[in-house]
């Protein structure tokens, strides 16, 4: 639908925690509509296994991290594995979680740090249960160059030693990136209440946020050709953000010389415009 802007070289999407267990139709979409190449990484063999293989996708069995040997959690939910201790003080209050954060087995997994990657990364998706931190402090030459992040986040910790919300949004802001908008979010509501006859519903309380990052405006003013093409491309089919696509199209065409406004926004009336929250 946007095919009139291409890249002369591929979109690099890192997917740290790859684990299928939650759909990625935001890099789907991208991936199958644009030139693009993934790597991804899961610690949890058997979630690694389940990885559907293709020729432009590269999957590792470690994790980013600090580099040493760490310990996985395994949880019962493998969505609840993590190198940190789930916080049953707090996890017990939501239907759940009590028996899904239960530590069934313990592993020694490798982690590399994610500033040694020899690929350049355009898109960085995290979903690393609590970790995040410490995949930022050991990345930071490498993240400071992607175009947009998209990271989950939980506004109180899950885990024992997981830094805060601020924290680590205040850590991504100090390489110059901003809250742009929130991709998925995630309530929960507290034991015993149940609304509609399902225990997984939320109410008002902020459980996990997706949280989708991108430079500050003055720095995007910066951005060559390239970089805007694969930052509107990445904003058009992972995330629907049209308005902010308008604006980068223009500046597009300020700095190539094109015409490609026009083009655009002729296709707006067939797109699909949906408000999250």
């Amino acid at each position: 639908m946007i095919n009139f802007i291409e890249t002369p070289s591929p979109i690099k999407i890192c997917d740290i925690g790859a684990s299928p267990i939650d759909s990625t139709n935001f890099i789907d979409e991208l991936f199958e509509n644009t030139n693009s190449e993934l790597i991804g990484f899961e610690p949890n063999i058997n979630e690694f296994q389940r990885l559907k293989k293709h020729n432009k996708k590269k999957y590792y069995n470690y994790a980013i991290g600090d580099g040493t040997e760490k310990v996985l959690n395994i949880c019962k939910a493998a969505g609840m594995s993590s190198f940190l201790e789930p916080d049953l003080d707090y996890l017990k209050n939501f239907h759940g979680f009590e028996e899904w954060s239960k530590i069934i087995k313990k592993i020694k997994v490798k982690t590399k740090k994610l500033s040694d990657l020899d690929d350049k990364i355009d898109f960085l998706k995290v979903d690393v249960q609590g970790y995040e931190s410490e995949i930022i402090n050991y990345g930071k030459d490498k993240i400071k160059d992607c175009l947009v992040i998209q990271l989950e986040v939980s506004p109180i910790p899950l885990y024992k030693k997981e830094k805060t919300f601020s924290y680590t949004i205040l850590e991504l802001e100090k390489l110059g990136f901003y809250l742009h908008m929130f991709n998925n979010v995630n309530t929960r509501t507290f034991k015993p209440t149940i609304i509609g006859n399902n225990p997984y519903f939320g109410l008002h309380h902020l459980f996990q946020l997706d949280c989708v990052l991108i430079k500050d405006l003055k720095i995007i003013d910066t951005y060559d050709v390239e970089k805007l093409k694969k930052l509107i491309l990445i904003l058009f089919h992972s995330f629907k953000s049209y308005d902010l696509v308008d604006y980068l199209v223009r500046l597009l065409d300020k700095k190539s010389g094109e015409k490609n406004i026009n083009k655009f926004r002729d296709i707006i009336p067939k797109l699909e415009m949906q408000k999250k929250y």
